[in-house]
């Protein structure tokens, strides 16, 4: 039967065309959650033909891969790590906005991986190749096209300034680039016609152009990192100086005719400003991207100090890194973002699995590298492999890896060393006695897990119509939106606390069904938090949902203090949340209180405009004049705009 092998083979065809391309309006993230899922889905129809195909055709269940002891210990200490996680859940899912990098990812690509070692061939990798190379020609004719404005209107981002094409985000888009780069400059070199001489050096020519328009200063370095060593390691092996030449020379005149951070860091226009970090700018109010990172990387550090072995638990860095978040990223621009991830791959696998995760992911590539290194100059087809999988590495030491770079970092290193054709089978199972019953078995396994995963797809749909409608002020739509969801996925605390904040709206606006609604918020909430203790957002909307209530009952606006106070102890140096707890504390009339928040929100934002205006307002209630002055004058040094600030400071010099 050969029908199967081809359908698994197509499946991987499927799976490099298709991945990069898909991205959605309906689902609550746009981009990376539409791609997880669809990796999930083709890995449990490639890993269900393949054990069908197994258990009739005697092929092979796996062949042996230089790979599999690394990836088998990388695994074990995901594995591990998830068991003893701050945040199972988390663990095993993947953050859920993001999903890639969970327990359940990484078994898809390794699974991936090892079912696609059975079925590689020659012919295979070149058409693996060629469905990647057009896969990523659309979305790069489709990155230019952003950047002249083709889908302007349709992004709250500059689109036009920084593309980012069907991949969500700019060095995402350029780390994908620099994969399939090395690959086009490959079948360039090679090239025996001139019509495949034209086509490639249009292909280079549209990635390349495509990567300078996202401006990603690490995926543009690791381009040109990547591309001199292809280029230097090629002429040596081949001799062949002339193409490499017209490579190099197209590489350098777009580098410096168009726009982009390495030609303005090389050849500036303008003196450079000084670092973000100690001053952010009062025209853009923009922090640096490179200094944030160094504090995010610096409190990712501390938490590895602080679980050195085994980690926080996989994909947890937007919970724990708020234990060890250093107080300086109070004064960035970014200072109330959220982040969950270290931005350095390395880094997130040191907080979050501890030195077994980063040990064992630096094992595979060590092992990788190891393989591919001293074979280049046996095989020129590595020498494309090398240079992509090495552009990973670099994109990662700014960044992480996405869904796409994931599937490519896992599923290159098969191409390394193609096995041979599928063995033809010595006997026919087909008389097995158990054959029947193991394909029915697989059959019924599949289709669960399938259904499952379709279930979840359509569960996030509906939690992204709740939210919009929430948005739009239709709660009770927004109440049967969420309902869905957790019908169709009980176990999630994201859509729990939902459920909360909107039964609360309910039972504020409709008196018949109250207490039922409360009955129903309470419940969520304490799902929620009990689920997902460490999730500091679940506590900030554990408090909202107390301040509704309180609207309706008095008693409940202590639980809203206490449970920021919760979210406090989780986020030590999260001055909005002290800021919180002091207008909670204002709000009920205890300004000592409140004061005392207000000031703990100072000491770790020292720019805080609004704690200042608040304490203002409270010493010029109690009319300590001298006070109230030097808090609205130091807001309007903060924020100059502030005509609030500048009223109260007249009456109070008309007083004086």
């Amino acid at each position: 039967m050969k029908l199967i092998p081809r359908a698994i083979i197509f499946c991987y065809l499927l799976l490099f065309f298709f991945t990069p391309l898909i991205f959605t309006s309906f689902n609550s993230e746009l981009f990376e959650l539409p791609k997880t899922y669809f990796v999930f889905a083709i890995t449990i129809l490639v890993l269900s033909l393949h054990l069908i195909n197994h258990f009739v055709n005697a092929t092979p269940l796996y062949r042996r891969s230089f790979l599999d002891i690394p990836f088998a210990l990388f695994l074990l200490s995901q594995a591990i790590s998830t068991i003893i996680s701050i945040d199972p859940h988390t663990s095993l899912w993947g953050y859920y906005s993001r999903m890639n990098g969970g327990l359940l990812s990484t078994v898809s690509y390794l699974t991936l991986f090892w079912v696609f070692n059975v079925y590689l061939t020659d012919s295979l990798k070149n058409k693996l190749v060629h469905t990647a190379l057009i896969s990523g020609l659309i979305v790069s004719v489709y990155g230019i096209l952003q950047h002249f404005g083709i889908d302007k209107h349709l992004w709250i981002q500059d689109v036009q300034n920084r593309v980012f094409s069907t991949l969500g985000q700019p060095n995402w888009l350029a780390a994908y680039l620099c994969i399939l780069i090395p690959f086009a400059i490959l079948k360039f070199l090679n090239s025996k016609s001139k019509l495949q001489f034209t086509v490639y050096s249009l292909l280079i020519t549209v990635f390349y152009l495509c990567l300078l328009f996202t401006k990603s200063k690490s995926g543009i370095l690791a381009a040109i990192i990547t591309i001199s060593l292809f280029l230097i390691i090629y002429s040596q092996k081949t001799k062949k100086i002339l193409l490499p030449i017209i490579v190099s020379g197209l590489v350098i005149i777009f580098l410096f005719t168009v726009n982009n951070p390495i030609q303005n860091r090389l050849s500036p226009s303008s003196p450079q400003t000084p670092s973000a970090l100690s001053e952010v700018t009062a025209d853009t109010n923009i922090t640096a991207s490179e200094d944030i990172r160094k504090i995010v990387w610096q409190g990712a550090f501390d938490l590895w100090k602080r679980f050195p072995v085994l980690g926080t638990g996989v994909e947890t860095f937007a919970y724990s890194y708020y234990w060890t978040r250093p107080t300086s990223h109070n004064l960035t621009s970014e200072w109330d973002f959220l982040y969950n991830k270290a931005h350095n791959e390395y880094l997130n696998y040191l907080a979050t699995t501890g030195a077994l995760g980063l040990l064992a992911y630096l094992l595979i590539i060590f092992t990788v590298l190891k393989k591919l290194i001293p074979n280049h100059q046996s095989d020129i087809e590595n020498l494309a492999i090398l240079s992509g999988f090495s552009a990973i590495l670099i994109t990662n030491a700014a960044g992480f890896t996405v869904v796409v770079s994931s599937l490519f970092f896992f599923l290159l290193p098969a191409l390394i060393k193609i096995p041979p054709q599928v063995i033809t089978p010595k006997a026919k199972l087909k008389d097995n006695f158990f054959t029947i019953p193991l394909v029915i078995f697989t059959l019924i396994c599949g289709s669960y897990l399938f259904n499952t995963i379709t279930a979840y797809y359509l569960a996030d749909i509906a939690f992204a119509q709740s939210e919009n409608t929430d948005a739009d002020q239709e709660p009770q739509t927004a109440y049967d939106y969420i309902g869905a969801a957790i019908k169709f996925r009980p176990t999630e605390p994201l859509y729990q606390s939902k459920m909360s904040t909107i039964a609360v709206k309910l039972a504020s606006i409709d008196k018949q069904s109250q207490d039922n609604n409360i009955k129903i918020a309470l419940a969520a909430s304490d799902k929620s938090v009990a689920d997902s203790p460490a999730n500091v957002n679940f506590w900030k909307e554990r408090a909202q949902m107390f301040i509704y209530l309180s609207t309706i009952d008095s008693k409940y606006f202590t639980d809203s203090i206490e449970s920021l106070l919760s979210a406090s102890r989780l986020a030590p140096t999260d001055a909005k949340i002290f800021y919180l707890i002091g207008r909670f504390y204002l709000t009920a009339g205890q300004t000592p209180e409140a004061l005392l928040y207000f000031q703990k929100a100072i000491d770790q934002k020292p720019n805080y405009d609004f704690a200042y205006f608040d304490m203002g307002k409270i010493y010029l209630d109690q009319k300590d004049y001298q006070k109230a002055k030097e808090s609205f004058e130091t807001t309007l040094k903060i924020a100059p705009k502030n005509t609030d600030a500048q009223n109260y400071l007249d009456q109070i010099n008309l007083l004086d």
